[in-house]
């Protein structure tokens, strides 16, 4: 690199560093397809429910306990001082935990598959419910004041009902695409 930017063949310095777009489009889809391509779909869709439930209600809740913590702490001075809706969407992307060091023991330990595969379900579903529910929360917030409470969570779930369903329903449409 260095030998190619002292024939001043571009800006290398710019291409080195990892670019969020190049990992999101180029680098995240190709592991989450494998992921998916290797997954046992008999366990992951014979507790397709349980999974979810862990995955959307585990994190709303984690996420609204962390807002909402990070927001009282706000208040008191102890912490940065955030509006709700900015507490939380930081609570909903930091409730986005990945278990790979669990799921590395599960594997190593022989665990029971039903286990493990609530586990790593759970994991794949999480981070997707995360970023529904920070981004419903930080464009309920770009909304105007005029609007009531009730409209603003109806909306709220509305828009989380896209996003969360819309998202699989091209995973599966591209998966499809893909097994032709």
């Amino acid at each position: 690199m260095k030998l190619i930017s002292n024939q001043h063949l571009g800006d290398w310095k710019k291409e080195e560093t990892l670019n969020p777009t190049m990992f999101f489009l180029i680098l995240l889809p190709p592991i989450i397809y494998e992921s998916g391509y290797n997954l046992h779909k008999g366990n992951f869709f014979q507790n397709f429910g349980s999974i979810l439930v862990f995955a959307i209600v585990g994190t709303s809740i984690s996420a609204f306990i962390i807002g909402g913590g990070v927001y009282v702490l706000g208040l008191a001075d102890v912490a940065y001082k955030m509006n709700f809706t900015e507490s939380f969407a930081f609570g909903a992307l930091i409730s986005a935990v990945d278990p790979v060091a669990t799921l590395a023991i599960f594997n190593a330990l022989d665990i029971d598959p039903i286990l493990n595969m609530l586990v790593f379900g759970e994991s794949i579903l999480n981070d997707a419910v995360a970023i529904v529910l920070s981004t419903t929360a930080l464009e309920l917030s770009q909304m105007s004041s005029s609007v009531s409470g009730e409209v603003a969570v109806i909306n709220g779930f509305v828009r989380f009902g896209i996003v969360f369903f819309g998202s699989a329903g091209i995973g599966a449409a591209f998966a499809l695409i893909a097994a032709l």
